[in-house]
């Protein structure tokens, strides 16, 4: 006896809002590439969290916490997106890896080593985020655009906290 609840679906389904089904598709890959960033951002900041030590432990400790939590719930919300659009958000660290921008790193390094390495990852995830949202726009995804908009900022302020720590 075969279970249909539990048989394995394609992960993709037709929408009809107004987005054709070719710039869906090219929507979801555009934030394919935001997730991917977002991951790998999320990861290397929970590594800071983990790893940073000095005089500044503290205060670059709470920081990363607060950020971390916040792109955890981010990639939840920007998958969640690629789902609403119709297709399969990327879940492998392989194709997390292949799809982002953002290098591995895993090196000991200074607390300002750290604090560099974060601001400049969250540098290249805006650049990435800015090409999406005019791409979005292009498309009239107003939704997804908005939700990268809030996304940029948040990661404007992230920048600029991680460089205010690292000039004191």
């Amino acid at each position: 006896m075969t279970n249909t609840v539990l048989k394995v679906a394609n992960s993709e389904f037709d929408r009809n809002t107004g987005i054709s089904d070719e710039n869906r598709e090219k929507l979801a890959e555009a934030l394919g590439v935001v997730l991917s960033d977002t991951f790998m951002l999320f990861i290397k900041t929970q590594g800071v969290h983990w790893n940073v030590t000095g005089p500044a432990f503290v205060s670059i400790h709470e920081l990363t916490e607060a950020q971390y939590g916040n792109l955890y719930e981010a990639i939840d919300e920007i998958a969640e997106r690629i789902r609403a659009l119709g297709f399969k958000a990327p879940a492998s660290y392989a194709k997390y890896g292949e799809l982002s921008a953002i290098e591995s790193e895993d090196e000991n390094k200074s607390a300002d080593e750290m604090l560099e390495m974060l601001a400049r990852d969250h540098e290249t995830t805006i650049t990435n985020m800015r090409a999406a949202i005019e791409w979005c726009e292009g498309k009239k995804d107003y939704v997804t655009a908005d939700m990268i908009i809030a996304r940029m900022a948040w990661h404007e302020q992230a920048v600029w906290m991680l460089k205010s720590i690292r000039q004191s």
